[in-house]
């Protein structure tokens, strides 16, 4: 009887599962269903059509879907769109929609899946092992299930979801974010990378807004620096391996490595945080007036992508929970930086009064027509809202989360992971039940093992997507 595989999600995840399973001839005898829905089909969430103003915030050269060429995507915008972007370029999220549909068309001409446009309203385990999927038409049943859902609800911190002048859930924003009266005061809740999104968007609307950016810290993300030509000496996975103890390796040692490196290259690593570690808009401007080395300490960082989860499985719990309360805000401002280009407009519209900065938020108190937010020291009234808050990581509260993640954790059938998403083993990411134990086939992929996976983008999902399917491949077929 021929295996029957599901694949739930069909955005970066999804298309890459499927186009592993292509390189495998075993997989084109089996049986495979797609579920997703029609809007974000073949290109996710973050990457569905809207505007071009909206850019990926990882360069070109890093986007490829094609684990054998690094160049593909870039190749590919040559080809489709009639530019001439380098590798190193920052390019709009709607292109690489169209990149990844165009990958995704491929794998479905030659791996023939069942496709049910329709989002999976519940999985469950059945006494034989097997999964069923139910969707509000259908229900199947399947030996292997890739839970491939991409992106998690929304945040609504200050419960204002309903309120006529706030938008929950900007994107698309062409379709969400043009309706604002002329002259009106729109506040942007965060600072994270999704507020310069939205602050792009607003800048180049042919009405005129005056912009606020409210936050706890009223700091922002910094920009991307050059990639410096370098290599990791002591950051490395060998040295990880090498130094393990009863399969740990202590927070303290990794830190006395990522010192080492930078003395390595010449970073005096507390002198940069001291100038740039909050990235106010004064540390901001100072980035882009002056010589840092950040460049170096970017580089190093994004060396460490694509075994981060080795060292994340590599620390005991207790480790696990001081990165998070200690160092991983700095660690993610240095790891998650904006567009350069993004940063100057920034600026420039501080600089110009036509943007403003409000930190230490206390309260949002919803009016008729508006909002007045409390700050520490006073008070500002806004016409419009808009949530830039960012996913809800937690699964403890499965009412804040999407239909079927409510329904998964509410089994038992997933556990919530302590710093995010769900419990899986590593590194097959096979799901961990309270109920079931171990779910053998059952695979989590994308922001779900963000807890393991940190900052899990879109080439870190592909690259694990690969090696996910070649597990599954040697020990199912």
């Amino acid at each position: 009887m021929k295996k029957r595989i599901a694949i739930v999600g069909m955005g970066p995840a999804g298309i890459s599962v499927l186009r592993a399973m292509s390189q495998y001839d075993a997989y084109q005898a089996c049986q495979i269903v797609i579920y997703n829905n029609t809007q974000t089909f073949g290109t996710g969430m973050p990457y569905q059509k809207d505007s071009d103003l909206l850019l990926i915030n990882q360069t070109a050269d890093t986007m490829s879907i094609d684990p054998n060429n690094k160049l593909d995507f870039v190749n590919w915008v040559k080809e489709h769109k009639d530019s001439n972007q380098g590798p190193k370029s920052f390019l709009p999220r709607t292109w690489y929609g169209e990149y990844l549909k165009s990958k995704l068309d491929e794998a479905i001409e030659k791996m023939h899946p069942e496709i049910i446009y329709e989002d999976a309203r519940a999985i469950r385990v059945q006494e034989d092992g097997r999964y069923q999927v139910e969707t509000d038409q259908t229900s199947q049943s399947f030996d292997i299930l890739h839970l491939c859902i991409g992106h998690l609800a929304y945040q609504d911190p200050y419960n204002l979801r309903g309120h006529n002048n706030y938008i929950h859930h900007p994107y698309p924003v062409q379709e969400k974010l043009t309706t604002f009266p002329e002259g009106s005061h729109i506040g942007i809740i965060g600072t994270g990378l999704t507020s310069i999104d939205l602050m792009r968007f607003l800048r180049n609307q042919p009405k005129h807004y005056d912009l606020s950016f409210i936050s706890r810290s009223g700091g922002f993300s910094l920009y991307r620096e050059p990639e410096t030509d370098l290599t990791l000496r002591y950051l490395t996975l060998e040295n990880l391996e090498k130094n393990r103890k009863n399969g740990f390796v202590p927070l303290e040692k990794m830190i006395e490595w990522f010192r080492l490196e930078c003395q390595e290259h010449g970073v005096d690593f507390d002198r940069l945080v001291e100038r740039f570690g909050t990235g106010t808009t004064p540390q901001l401007r100072e980035q882009l007036e002056t010589q840092t080395d950040l460049d170096i300490v970017q580089t190093i960082i994004g060396k460490m992508d694509p075994y981060i989860a080795d060292y994340m499985t590599a620390l005991k719990v207790s480790d696990r929970r001081l990165f998070y309360s200690e160092y991983e805000s700095l660690f993610h401002h240095l790891r998650a930086p904006m567009p350069k280009q993004s940063a100057e407009r920034l600026i420039e519209g501080v600089d110009n009064q036509e943007i403003f900065v409000y930190a230490g938020i206390q309260s949002i108190e919803p009016l008729e027509d508006g909002f007045t937010i409390q700050l520490a020291n006073k008070s500002v009234t806004i016409d419009y809202l808009i949530n830039a808050t960012g996913h809800e990581m937690s699964l403890s509260e499965p009412e804040r989360q999407l239909p079927l993640i409510a329904q998964l954790v509410d089994e038992y059938i997933l556990e919530a992971e302590y710093n995010g998403g769900a419990q899986v083993i590593w590194p097959s990411a096979e799901a961990v039940s309270q109920k079931y134990g171990i779910l053998n086939n059952f695979y989590v992929h994308g922001q779900l093992v963000q807890g393991i996976q940190y900052g899990n983008s879109a080439h870190l999902l592909m690259q694990q997507a690969t090696k996910v399917v070649a597990l599954d491949y040697f020990k199912n077929f």
